[in-house]
């Protein structure tokens, strides 16, 4: 899977071709290209081809055709060419964090860190293969009171072509286990990839080839964002995909949802967050304070895991507070958001706030650079500031006070968010008894909140989505129960009364 340079293609940049049934969709006079620009850079570093419905059906269509022979490999050959897949992404770490880097400009540690948690998610989802298991329910009673005769069995089949559309800010993660879950259920795929880093995406789809993945298996296009509606309904509208994973704004979120309303699909969702951590009386205040500084700044804040809001028990909040904002003043930079309009949106939520009446802590309203913000500590928001429920995705959190472990859980669970959360306490009981009452998929004791465990269920609830990722939970969204009666000889028709 290479750039393609066709003689159209404009300003002389390489060209990210589409990529169906194992080979690069040469484009055509129909076709549209997009520039890929890298906001660190501050220019277009390459083009992409822009799907069209039609041939987003062609994509859909390679799947569906592959899904025939797909479908009938044994979980334990799924598991090993995933493993090799795994392999493959190892050896090629440097360029896949390369590209991540010059598409979405995160930093390189950032982008290094992804590509190998991408592999660990990848082997352990390998691993659970094997506990794709059916089961054999007891037989319903008879008229006469006894076990009806014959026999039911229920087993777990592939549920057939999946979209996926992945995000860009964890770029490589985040792809890499949705279609691992995919694969290892037995589907076939469609990769609808992210406007913003599609060359990234792309090269993980040749890691799977390479590992010796079926053309056709795994079938990847990308739209311009003028494009991107009419080219996902064709998708979901297809006979042959019967599921969706969306990882995304709760926006978009809600329009692809009502698009699988539209035709009946289902869909896995992971959405925003607006991530809580609670800092408890009892809590260790020099780490806690470390670990809520690290949590609202990596990736610029562009993580929905980040944390967002910091709620602080009322016995410790001087000193905590003037640990944290220690070490926020000393945090030079957070890097850089993926384009202007993030930076500026972050940026907005800030200033509507402090017209509003909140107290800056450290850092204040200020651009680093265009793509840049210096980051900041908040306080006194209220809920009629947008901030208060919305996510900044930028370099800042708001910290909050309470006057209990009561009123510290109805802070955190005063949103429509429900995706990651965490609490600081030295003593564990504590820290469960509060975790316990939070309405979050996650509780992370004593951890930063934009943390996830391979082995573990990840889901979010309320406004962040549903279905659960991950390992064999994640394997089952990708597949459906069915059942199977063998009835007795001579039996028929219902049973006499």
């Amino acid at each position: 899977m290479v750039f393609i340079q066709p003689d159209h293609s404009p300003n002389g940049l390489p060209v990210v071709p589409l990529w169906i049934d194992g080979a690069a969709h040469e484009p055509s006079a129909t076709n549209s290209f997009f520039p890929v620009t890298s906001s660190l850079q501050g220019r277009a570093i390459h083009n992409a081809v822009s799907a069209t419905p039609s041939i987003a059906t062609l994509a859909c269509d390679a799947a569906a055709k592959a899904f025939s022979n797909w479908r009938k490999t044994a979980p334990s050959h799924r598991r090993a060419l995933l493993l090799e897949a795994a392999g493959v992404i190892d050896v090629k770490a440097k360029e896949i964090a390369e590209w991540q880097v010059a598409e979405t400009s995160c930093p390189e540690q950032f982008a290094v860190m992804n590509v190998k948690m991408g592999a660990v998610w990848m082997r352990e989802i390998a691993a659970a293969t094997s506990e794709i298991r059916g089961v054999v329910p007891q037989r319903s009673e008879g008229p006469d009171g006894t076990e009806m005769g014959g026999l039911n069995i229920v087993v777990r089949e592939p549920i057939g072509v999946v979209l996926i559309i992945p995000p860009w800010n964890g770029a490589v993660v985040l792809p890499v286990r949705a279609i691992s879950m995919a694969l290892a259920a037995g589907c076939t795929i469609v990769v609808k990839a992210s406007e913003l880093c599609p060359r990234t995406h792309h090269l993980l789809i040749e890691c799977f080839e390479e590992a010796g993945i079926p053309a056709g298996v795994i079938n990847v296009i990308q739209a311009a964002r003028s494009d991107a509606a009419a080219v996902t309904e064709a998708i979901v509208a297809h006979k042959a995909v019967r599921k969706v994973d969306f990882i995304g704004s709760a926006a978009v979120g809600s329009k692809i949802g009502q698009l699988c309303a539209k035709y009946l699909k289902p869909i896995l969702m992971e959405l925003g967050g607006k991530g809580p951590a609670i800092v408890l009386d009892d809590a260790d205040l020099e780490k806690a304070a470390r670990l809520c500084s690290m949590g609202a700044i990596v990736h610029h804040g562009q993580l929905c895991f980040s944390t967002e809001r910091i709620i602080v028990h009322k016995a410790i909040y001087t000193p905590f507070t003037t640990l944290l904002t220690a070490i926020f003043s000393k945090i030079p930079s957070a890097g850089n958001a993926v384009h202007k309009a993030a930076t500026d949106h972050a940026m907005v939520l800030l200033q509507e706030a402090q017209q509003k009446g909140a107290e800056v802590l450290t850092g204040g309203l200020e651009y680093l650079s265009e793509t840049s913000l210096k980051p900041t500590l908040i306080t006194g928001v209220t809920k009629d500031m947008r901030i208060a429920d919305e996510e900044t995705f930028g370099p800042s959190a708001a910290v909050y006070i309470a006057e209990d472990d009561e009123e510290a859980v109805r802070l955190a669970n005063d949103s429509k968010y429900g995706l990651n959360a965490a609490v600081h306490s030295k003593s564990w009981e504590h820290a469960y008894e509060v975790a316990r009452q939070l309405e979050y998929g996650q509780v992370h004791i004593n951890n930063v909140t934009c943390t996830d465990s391979p082995g573990a269920p990840i889901q979010g609830v309320k406004g962040s989505g549903w279905g659960q990722s991950n390992s064999i939970w994640g394997i089952r969204e990708f597949s459906v129960e069915k059942t199977v009666c063998f009835h007795p000889t001579g039996a028929g028709g219902f049973p006499s009364v």
